[in-house]
């Protein structure tokens, strides 16, 4: 394989996660406005070569967001998850093995053949979430338990399964919880 070319359903689930966990939320606005907050994030995500983002690659991507938003909502009604991801899947998903001029290997391709970014991070992370939950069970993915956050997460890695998106909000969860711990009748003071 090409050096630095990374490939696979683990990434396309970090992808999707990312892309999630641009939409607006309490602690900051849409990070997900211009061409290159797009080409930004797939960079970030290990994405080869050139990038090239034209408006209509970030309103599919922002369509995309919304539907995969709602299978990391879903999580605790297994059912709902299911036929919420199968439907993505459905609408979206096109499987095939396709080489690239430069020596880069056979590899899969799920999107529609003539799918623009927007629609390849659909169907890409649509089939990356499928894949990771058939491999790991429903508890790969999840809602941050921050109680005032949206955020997609993904449970993967060594350790404990992880319950925040990122550390500002498990620090702020924690610094919450101790405070009302120390208001509570009999707390410390």
């Amino acid at each position: 394989m090409t050096a630095g070319v990374r490939f696979g359903f683990t990434r396309w689930a970090r992808l999707a996660a990312a892309l999630v966990n641009t939409a607006p939320a309490p602690r900051h606005g849409d990070l997900l406005t211009a061409p290159e907050q797009l080409r930004d994030l797939l960079l970030a995500h290990d994405e080869p070569g050139t990038v090239r983002i034209t408006p209509a690659d970030l309103a599919d991507a922002r369509a995309g967001r919304t539907d995969l938003a709602a299978v990391f909502a879903a999580t605790g009604d297994d059912a709902r998850l299911a036929a919420r991801l199968n439907d993505l899947l459905g609408r979206t998903a096109r499987p095939r093995l396709v080489d690239h001029p430069g020596g880069v290997p056979l590899h899969l391709h799920v999107e529609a053949p003539d799918a623009n970014w927007g629609g390849w991070l659909t169907a890409s992370g649509a089939m990356g979430l499928a894949l990771m939950i058939a491999e790991h069970g429903v508890e790969v993915i999840g809602v941050c338990a921050a109680a005032d956050c949206p955020h997609g997460v993904l449970r993967v890695g060594p350790g404990p399964a992880r319950r925040f998106c990122d550390a500002a909000c498990a620090n702020r969860t924690r610094v919450a919880a101790h405070r009302a711990a120390r208001r509570a009748p009999g707390g410390a003071t």
